[in-house]
């Protein structure tokens, strides 16, 4: 691949870096601290697992459309999210839930059933995968959940996408499995194929299968697609006996969890949606939605209007290509929502963390962007050339870090004012000379290990180049 023709990486904008800002603020604190997530309930949408699955989601996408060649506080904070699901605060649920459910007491959350668990946490790890050259998570008993001094789960990444394969294969008439005790949402099964699709591509491993193809009979066969377009969005297990009504955002994140395996059908299910629900007056969205359509199910408030379907719709667009329609739902988002700033982090007001996280996914996707991600195209000068290991955070905000393969381009901005601050590269070659621009030196020679040091005089926005002599 070119130069001419790698992906585009966008420069972030101000706002971009203030949404950022937020992921980062709450990725970033220590692993028992919770300030600033919704705490309302463990069950239903408003748990604190969608809020960390949306913000890991949010810093993969970020880390792929602005700044490939970044790892350090980035890297560190989907680890901080990854680290978080094992949190017994956050899986204890399942404990109840199974006894009521299913009548037995095994508090592990991965091991029979809770797709909404396992397959979510699942793409967590195989999105940090395949950014960042390090497998830490797939060591023998990385993913261990603590019940008390006495049981523990442990797990890893092989073990949880083993989990989650066994459980798609352990009902003949169909691969998918439940969320809740007995009950079984499309949605949900869509993380359990995309998972399996990563670790075999990372690991070499065969889970998937025949389970995709499987998948995509049984929404004919057993009528979870409907023939206008739309999917039922949960069932009773062994029943067709509907959980909830059918809602614009459910399509539309169907749509876009379904593009990396069933391109076609994910674009299928999108243009239903944008056709037949969504009404453009004058470039501004309206939509033909009911009232599901207006709850943020993050938080389950409805004073908040319909912000949390819109930036579904934001972010299936963008992913689906069609940015006009993702930048007037954008711009609709932007120009009827309150945004509150503090501390240099950019939100919406009343809107639950899963929503700000979402309509981050939105602001930092691209077209196809999960789609590659989680079948790993990424262009091989990415992998191969030199990265921006280590920034102070918030005195360095990375607005964009890209590599052709051989040299170093970085933006950054100063988060807390002008000043000399030393930059950590990496994946240099051993011995060899670069050129420096935009640093306190114009040239320096890698280590053995292939690293450098680099002092910066932070300006409001300083570019650096690094490239190979």
């Amino acid at each position: 691949m070119t130069t001419a023709s790698l992906p585009p990486v966008v420069e972030a904008s101000d706002d971009d870096l203030g949404i950022m800002r937020y992921l980062l603020d709450l990725s970033l604190q220590p692993v028992d601290q919770w300030e600033g997530y919704d705490h309302i309930e463990q069950l239903g949408g408003s748990a604190l697992r969608y809020q960390l699955n949306s913000l890991s989601y949010a810093l993969a996408l970020s880390q792929l459309t602005r700044t490939p060649a970044f790892t350090g506080y980035l890297a560190e904070a989907q680890r901080n999210v990854i680290v978080k699901m094992c949190h017994r605060k956050v899986w204890r649920y399942w404990a109840y839930e199974n006894l009521v459910g299913y009548g037995r007491w095994n508090p592990d959350p991965i091991a029979l059933n809770n797709v909404m668990y396992s397959a979510y946490f699942g793409v967590m790890v195989g999105l940090y995968e395949t950014l960042n050259d390090d497998r830490r998570f797939s060591e023998p008993g990385a993913l261990t959940l603590c019940w008390n001094d006495k049981q523990r789960y442990e797990y890893d990444f092989g073990s949880l996408a083993g989990a989650i394969e066994f459980n798609m294969r352990l009902r003949p008439d169909s691969p998918q499995y439940p969320c809740e005790p007995h009950l079984i949402y499309p949605l949900c099964n869509t993380f359990a194929f995309n998972s399996l699709i990563m670790h075999d591509r990372l690991h070499g491993t065969a889970m998937t299968g025949d389970l995709v193809t499987r998948v995509r009979e049984v929404y004919d066969r057993d009528g979870w697609l409907r023939t206008n377009g739309r999917f039922v969005s949960g069932r009773i297990e062994n029943t067709k006996i509907p959980i909830l009504p059918s809602t614009i955002a459910y399509d539309a994140v169907m749509a876009f969890w379904l593009s990396p395996a069933m391109p076609e059908l994910a674009r299928d299910t999108w243009h239903v949606v944008r056709d037949c629900h969504i009404h453009f007056d004058h470039k501004h969205p309206q939509l033909k939605g009911q009232l599901w359509d207006r709850v943020d199910f993050g938080n389950y408030n409805l004073a908040r209007g319909d912000t949390f379907t819109r930036a579904m719709l934001t972010h299936t667009a963008r992913e689906m290509g069609d940015e006009d329609a993702a930048m007037a739902f954008q711009n609709s988002l932007e120009e009827l929502k309150e945004v509150t700033w503090k501390g240099g982090a950019r939100r919406f007001h009343g809107i639950s963390v899963m929503g700000n996280g979402i309509y981050a996914m939105a602001r930092f996707g691209r077209a196809q962007g999960m789609s590659d991600l989680i079948n790993g195209n990424i262009p091989e000068a990415w992998r191969q050339g030199p990265l921006l290991t280590e920034a102070a955070y918030p005195a360095v905000l990375v607005a964009r870090a890209v590599s052709d393969g051989s040299g170093l381009d970085l933006v950054l901005r100063a988060g807390e004012g002008p000043q000399r601050t030393t930059l950590a590269i990496g994946r240099l070659q051993p011995g060899r000379a670069y050129r420096v621009e935009g640093a306190c030196v114009e040239r320096l020679v890698a280590g053995a290990d292939g690293t450098a040091l680099l002092a910066v005089d932070l300006q409001d926005r300083t570019v650096v180049r690094v490239v190979a002599e």
